[in-house]
């Protein structure tokens, strides 16, 4: 062969064409080889010598019998020679002998290779295409993105007929044929143009199989609620069909999903079973406490369908066996429930893979705090107790009560319940008062016991808890979450959720029910922590007021304060100070801010000078203050004695007062915003603390709540403080 490329690459026509000759007579010449030649011979230029080796190849394979190798001879050489009229007819012929026993292969051939204008290459890719696709095929036009069925050659057109989905047809001749795109017969897009009733039973029978579909005809990976706006079409309700498959698709071996509330849907690239895929995620995790849920959550897969998951379990025994080792060294508190949740498996799925029980070891027992700040799922909460109760360990009724106040609500339910059936009644009321005396903020554990004593039938010993002191507990702490900056945003918002959910419980019945118990101070008490708790909506707060209001209207009787509203009321001194900062604001503050905008202006651009504009909002800041301190100053009036004249709390008041949480005696001074110095006993009588003392006489108990606490007062003196 190499000989024959050698006379090909230096013209020796004569030589070449003699041995050429006695290869292609040779049965057992390599075609692939052969073919070089002539290709060597077109790059060169020569394409009638070319044309001629390849009519001699095509020639002697037709005798040996081998019209196949012929045909493919051809069509390789006519890849470069796209204008030999020899090779044109050649393949003509062929092509007709090769398919004699199609009606319409001379209409064919006729259309893809009968225009002389059309190069050799381009009609034979339309001839493929035309072959290839038989009457009921499906294909999509690439450039219009339609879907359609092929109902059959045109012979008298010479074009390819396409049925479309509106039951219209178009005509595809060999210019047009390369737009087309050979589709699968399950191709989803086909299936749901011309065949929606298959698609309908299969979301019935084979969701997995449907959403396959889907996924190999459309993207390999989509989110759930564009695979949705594809599936609805041929689904009677979306949802009942969702919430059926679900749990379908996630035991799936070929498709994936991925965790999340809308979660997205894949095609593997290599089939995993369901054990395996439960496996992964454990192994994912890098919080000890989550990986213990997971692993709860592989469990009762397993006790619903063994099969499914057996393959995993000896490795998910393995991962927490390590685990157990890991968090021992580390002198972690997850210790205990890592033992207990292993425990479950070696004891519900025994076998040579899996180890003994494992027993609780004494340094294993953690401080229940510390087990309550690391574990949230109540499920493992539970299991580490009933594991420690089952084996007779000492000090687990002790475990269960030290971690019961700094537990979530969920954790409470469970150790109570616990706690219930192991008849420690008196430890858990003991355990429940507390919770109410502590000054720690419990929002799971203060949730709890407003759930259950607020229960329709509350249990032992919740039935003998004070339902308004809970009341108050709740509020209280729910009002110092807000306030708590060291706390994480995440965690405030979710005890915040769990307390808002459990106040409302039931539409607010069992709010309203504690309410009508509670006397008149207590729902002044209520109303003050409602109105001014920053835990709760405006819409939760005025909700709560009209609680109130329907109780005791009498509450809600306004009352006309001896001064006019729209004063402010201050003294010479106050109002000097007031006067001041007008002074500061509009010939110090506001001059500077005046250069600054003018020295930014000289950065460049002022419409991309962050200087610039920042100097604008500052200086329009400051012309709004300027405007409202003038105005507060127009509407001040000077407090005199006589003003302050009464028998009663008013603006002006010097208050003597007895604290009755420990007897302490106090003086409040009650003068104007712009006089407040709280350090030393001088508070604003429109601030909230001024409100709660205004009207009161002396023997009148003043009831004011902020933050965690409630603080009280007996009034024992009233006179002018100027």
């Amino acid at each position: 062969m190499e000989h024959l490329l050698k006379l090909a690459r230096k013209e020796k026509m004569d030589e070449l064409e003699s041995a050429w000759m006695a290869a292609v007579t040779d049965d057992a010449a390599d075609l692939e080889g052969l073919l070089r030649v002539p290709e060597v011979l077109a790059a060169k230029g020569l394409e009638e010598e070319a044309e001629s080796l390849l009519w001699f190849l095509a020639d002697a394979l037709r005798e040996q019998g081998h019209d196949a190798r012929a045909l493919q001879a051809l069509r390789r050489g006519a890849r470069r020679l796209v204008r030999s009229e020899v090779l044109r007819e050649l393949l003509t012929e062929l092509y007709r002998a090769q398919y004699d026993d199609r009606t319409d292969m001379e209409a064919m051939v006729e259309a893809a290779l009968g225009d002389r204008d059309v190069p050799l290459d381009a009609g034979l890719e339309a001839l493929d295409r035309f072959l290839a696709l038989g009457r009921g095929s499906y294909v999509r036009d690439t450039r219009r993105g339609e879907v359609g069925r092929v109902a059959g050659f045109n012979e008298e057109q010479g074009c390819l007929v396409v049925e479309l989905p509106d039951g219209g047809e178009k005509c595809y001749g060999p210019a047009l044929a390369a737009r087309l795109e050979v589709l699968e017969p399950d191709d989803f897009r086909a299936l749901c143009a011309f065949e929606r009733e298959r698609l309908q039973k299969l979301a019935h029978e084979d969701p997995e199989e449907l959403v396959q579909l889907v996924l190999t005809a459309l993207d390999r990976r989509m989110e759930l609620r564009r695979m949705r706006i594809y599936l609805e079409p041929v689904l009677d309700s979306w949802s009942k069909w969702w919430s059926s498959a679900r749990q379908k698709l996630r035991r799936s071996s070929v498709i994936g999903m991925t965790e999340s509330r809308s979660p997205s849907l894949f095609l593997r690239r290599k089939p995993l079973t369901h054990g395996q895929r439960l496996l992964r995620r454990l192994r994912s995790l890098d919080d000890p406490a989550e990986k213990l849920s997971r692993a709860l959550d592989i469990l009762q897969e397993a006790r619903q369908e063994l099969e499914s998951v057996r393959d995993a379990l000896p490795e998910v025994v393995a991962e927490l066996q390590s685990m157990v080792e890991q968090e021992r060294a580390a002198g972690s508190p997850l210790v205990l429930p890592a033992v207990a949740v292993l425990a479950a498996f070696a004891e519900e799925f025994p076998g040579p893979q899996m180890p003994e029980p494992p027993a609780p070891r004494e340094p294993d027992l953690p401080d229940g705090r510390a087990l309550a700040r690391s574990v949230d799922d109540p499920r493992v909460v539970s299991r580490t107790l009933r594991f420690l109760q089952e084996r007779g360990a000492a000090g687990h009724q002790e475990l269960a009560l030290d971690l019961l106040p700094a537990a979530s609500r969920q954790v409470c339910r469970v150790v109570a319940q616990l706690l219930l059936e192991a008849g420690a009644v008196h430890a858990l009321e003991r355990a429940c008062r507390d919770v109410l005396d502590s000054p720690e903020l419990r929002a799971g554990a203060v949730a709890w016991l407003w759930q259950e004593c607020t229960a329709a039938s509350p249990r032992e010993p919740f039935d003998r808890l004070d339902r308004v002191a809970v009341l108050f507990k709740l509020l209280s702490v729910a009002a110092a979450l807000e306030r708590d900056s060291t706390l994480p945003e995440e965690a405030r918002k979710r005890a915040t959720s769990d307390l808002r959910s459990a106040l409302f419980a039931r539409d607010g019945d069992a709010l309203r029910s504690v309410l009508q118990e509670a006397s008149e101070e207590q729902l002044k008490s209520a109303a003050g922590m409602a109105e001014r708790n920053p835990a709760l909506t405006a819409a939760m707060q005025a909700r709560i007021v009209n609680m109130l209001r329907a109780i005791n209207p009498e509450l809600f009787v306004r009352h006309v304060p001896p001064w006019e509203q729209d004063v402010i009321y201050t003294t010479e001194a106050g109002l000097a100070k007031r006067k001041a900062e007008l002074e500061h604001v509009v010939n110090v503050r506001i001059p500077e801010v005046v250069r600054e905008i003018g020295e930014a202006a000289g950065f460049g651009d002022i419409s991309d000078n962050a200087e610039y504009q920042s100097a604008l909002r500052e200086r329009a800041r400051l012309a709004d203050l300027a405007a409202r301190i003038q105005d507060e100053i127009g509407r001040a009036r000077t407090i005199t004695r006589e003003l302050a004249q009464a028998d009663h709390v008013t603006v002006g008041s010097r208050v003597r007062v007895r604290r009755l949480s420990d007897g302490q005696e106090q003086e409040f001074v009650f003068l104007g915003p712009w006089d407040a110095e709280p350090d030393n006993g001088v508070y604003a009588y429109n601030a909230a603390l001024g409100e709660a003392f205004m009207g009161k006489k002396v023997g009148d108990t003043v009831t004011f709540s902020a933050g965690p606490e409630e603080r009280r007062w007996e009034v024992l003196a009233v006179e002018p403080a100027l």
